[in-house]
């Protein structure tokens, strides 16, 4: 992984530049080149896109999605609670990007923060929020294709 891939892997959130947004946003950018974006509202709609990423060139990121999955938000906020669809998708991004301290709206605090030129999730400003990520945190890992398979016995006749 090169330095430029380092300093883009993680958890970015859009919270801390969302003031008085109804709405929220996440991109996540594994090691190894995947990741997944989320869209939630407070009205309960979740939204998952997971996509292979890349830099192509310097302050340039393509996200290429794969698959995307959306329904309502469980109680606790961390999955869905129902899956109102789940399919592939072929969306591609390419977006120059930049990082760098910013201080959001309503802090005081500044924030390593993602600033895209192309909006992902409705979202444009991202702070860092975790460095190490594993697909294990994605929200929709238990929906399919990534959920384990099922497997059913035959019935005894």
């Amino acid at each position: 992984m090169t330095s430029l891939d380092e300093q883009v892997t993680g958890q970015w959130c859009s919270a801390p530049f969302d003031a008085g947004a109804m709405e929220t946003s996440e991109i996540v950018l594994l090691a190894g080149g995947r990741g997944w974006s989320r869209f939630e509202s407070f009205s309960g709609e979740l939204s998952i896109g997971r996509f292979v990423w890349c830099l192509p060139s310097p302050g340039l990121l393509e996200l290429r999605y794969t698959w995307r999955v959306s329904g309502q938000w469980g109680p606790s906020g961390d999955g869905f609670e129902s899956v109102d669809g789940s399919g592939p998708d072929d969306e591609l991004i390419r977006t120059a990007y930049r990082i760098g301290t910013e201080r959001p709206p309503l802090s005081g605090e500044p924030v390593t923060a993602l600033q895209l030129d192309v909006p992902v999730e409705c979202a444009s400003a991202f702070a860092l929020g975790r460095r190490n990520m594993t697909p294990a945190d994605d929200p929709s890992s238990a929906v399919a294709p990534y959920a384990p398979p099922v497997h059913r016995t035959s019935p005894v006749r």
